[in-house]
């Protein structure tokens, strides 16, 4: 995804010409009125159609009211169509990015980005008051100068000077905005944490307060009192901006009549284009803090690209279908990763590994913590790209053009295992699917699961114990080629423990499956085939079930 900008958000649909077509229109019209109005104070003829002028005038209000029509009904459909545009975007890149990336973003990352679309949903209607108020304030000053140049040159002058202080004090808004916006990041990641942890959160008194008091509430207090000061600032521009004119008309009403000498219609032409200066001027004040903010949101998201563009691992999902075809063999040569922190520093690293698995075995992997064992199966999951080494499937080489079907030859559970809440896999569960009536009494959940029929899903208000059972029964649904459990039996209780490695695991294997399994159960190690251990982040040893005694 290329960098996004202002004119990037609006290249779809013709959206930039036409909104600016029609702000043109609409400004055009509001500005021939000053004309109209003033030109009958004043009593003086039209150019054109002199007796007709209220036809004129009646002409234009009848034609604003459809045109309005009109033009307000598009924009509803570019503002709405604007934001589900940008997330799906979003969305899609990160859903085609690597795993690693999404890592180093964090969830509080990807939904502050989500807020930030959802903050330029605005930017179309913004866009249109700005780019009106513009228009209309040329237009103003245009006929200002036809009036009388010497004059409108003086009035343009002090509204430049006046943009100058504007664009000064904006600077500081823009810096406690950004810093704002840091807090929200931060801030996000404690609410998270709050989510999440609650259990543990009610389990510790200090950690409850640390987090309220330290944490959440310092992070509010900062925020609230930098949003303040924006506020203010903000506020100093609007007085400034409004009392500037009380400055203006006095001007025209006392320097120009003794400095040029002009007669009153003169005058009364200026006092009528200042009036009516101040609403588009208005406008632009108002709009300077909501266009800071935008700046800022372009500036979150396209760094969120940056962290993401580059690292994909999802090929076309128009491809061919899956080439790598029935599993064999799995070889792996040297591969080898590393964590870095955020000044490229080496923290731990997964010494070069050489393993070749075969169709239909059992692997059993154990180790201490921070052994490398789950960084080895989110590089044998294709969730990690290793740093160096490779990995071949049936000898095709795994690469960032098939990793995806590569990883679809996979079923996996992983220790921090999410059930979903919709059937995105399209299982059959429903009651007359026999093969899943068997799993769910096979793991004693057929008494206790809910299955909606409407939808085609399964209910689940169930502990965690089983909700790693339903999730195994959704994985023998899979019906992959290689399943990958890390710690699937640690929450089990002792029978369905014992019932997982004598029958569960031996039942894939009959049928030609290939079980990896993190475990620390090594009273079931002879339920295996071989036997890794990792320790440090290196594969020291690789025992043989067989010719081994526990």
């Amino acid at each position: 995804m290329k960098k996004i900008t202002f004119l990037s958000f609006f290249k779809f649909k013709l959206a930039l010409p036409l909104l600016a077509l029609f702000a043109i229109i609409h400004s055009l019209w509001s500005s021939t009125l000053i004309i109209i109005i003033n030109n009958k104070i004043a009593g003086t003829s039209l150019p054109f159609l002199s007796d007709y002028d209220w036809i004129i005038y009646i002409f234009f209000i009848i034609t604003s009211f459809f045109f309005t029509y009109f033009f307000k009904g598009y924009m509803i459909k570019v503002t709405l169509n604007f934001g589900k545009e940008m997330m799906l975007k979003i969305i899609n890149k990160l859903r085609i990015s690597d795993y690693e990336s999404y890592l180093r973003l964090g969830e509080a990352r990807v939904r502050t980005a989500m807020n930030d679309i959802g903050f330029l949903e605005s930017l179309p209607e913004v866009f249109i008051a700005f780019l009106n108020a513009v228009i209309m304030i040329l237009v103003t000053v245009g006929y200002m100068f036809w009036l009388y140049p010497q004059g409108a040159l003086l009035i343009v002058a002090l509204i430049i000077i006046l943009c100058f202080v504007f664009l000064y004090r904006n600077k500081i808004i823009e810096k406690n905005m950004d810093k704002e916006r840091d807090l929200d990041d931060s801030f996000m990641r404690n609410y998270n944490d709050f989510l999440h942890g609650f259990n543990k959160i009610k389990m510790s008194t200090k950690r409850s307060d640390s987090m309220f008091f330290d944490h959440i509430t310092k992070n509010r207090n900062e925020a609230i009192n930098l949003s303040i000061k924006s506020e203010l600032a903000a506020l100093g521009n609007n007085l400034t901006g409004e009392y500037s004119f009380y400055f203006l008309i006095g001007i025209i009403l006392f320097v120009m009549p003794v400095v040029f000498g002009v007669d009153q219609g003169v005058i009364a032409g200026f006092m009528v284009a200042i009036l009516f200066l101040i609403g588009p001027i208005g406008n632009i004040i108002n709009l300077m803090k909501t266009l800071i903010g935008y700046k800022i949101a372009f500036s979150r998201l396209n760094e969120f690209n940056e962290i993401t563009t580059g690292n994909f691992d999802y090929q076309d999902l128009q491809a061919t279908p899956n080439q790598l075809g029935d599993f064999k063999k799995l070889s792996i040569n040297n591969l080898s990763y590393q964590y870095v922190d955020e000044k490229e520093s080496v923290i731990f690293e997964l010494q070069p590994i050489n393993l070749e698995i075969q169709k239909g075995e059992v692997i059993f992997i154990y180790g201490g913590n921070g052994s490398g064992k789950s960084t080895f199966i989110n590089l044998l999951s294709g969730l990690y790209i290793p740093k160096s080494g490779e990995m071949l499937f049936n000898d095709v080489l795994i690469t960032n053009n098939n990793r995806s079907d590569y990883r679809d030859m996979l079923s996996c559970i992983f220790s921090d295992n999410y059930l979903f809440t919709e059937n995105y896999d399209n299982f059959d569960l429903l009651p007359s699917n026999e093969q899943l009536n068997e799993l769910l009494k096979e793991m004693a959940l057929d008494k206790i699961i809910k299955q909606d029929i409407t939808e085609n899903k399964i209910f689940q208000n169930l502990s965690s114990g089983q909700k790693k059972r339903l999730a195994l029964i959704y994985s023998v649904l899979e019906d992959k080629d290689i399943f990958i459990f890390d710690e699937w039996a640690a929450e089990q209780d002792p029978d369905f423990r014992k019932y997982f490695y004598k029958n569960i695991i031996p039942d894939l294997k009959s049928k030609g499956k290939t079980v990896i399994a993190i475990t620390h159960d090594d009273a079931y190690y002879k339920s295996c085939d071989r036997l890794i251990k990792f320790n440090y982040g290196k594969m020291l040893e690789e025992n043989t079930i067989a010719s081994s005694s526990f």
